[in-house]
């Protein structure tokens, strides 16, 4: 299994991701750890931030799907959902 280091926010809203983290503690989605994890590569975080707010905040997903999407996850994660 892999082993990432999760980065500090607080060294990440130094980056151009601060908007992208703001956001995201606002609406509570994506979880940080989505920053804490991807930052290490910042243009890869910033684009997967991008493509998950088109995908999961402009309405361009159906929310039936969004809901299976969210469920397979956290079975993924073994999260009680």
């Amino acid at each position: 299994m892999a082993n990432i280091t999760m980065l500090d926010l607080d060294q990440l809203r130094k980056t151009k991701l601060k908007p992208y983290i703001e956001r995201s503690l606002e609406l509570r989605a994506p979880d940080p750890g989505f920053h804490a994890m991807m930052g290490h590569n910042i243009d890869l975080a910033e684009a997967a931030y991008l493509a998950w707010t088109g995908v999961f905040n402009s309405g361009d997903l159906d929310h039936r799907l969004k809901e299976v999407i969210r469920v397979n996850l956290s079975r993924a994660a073994n999260c009680s959902y």
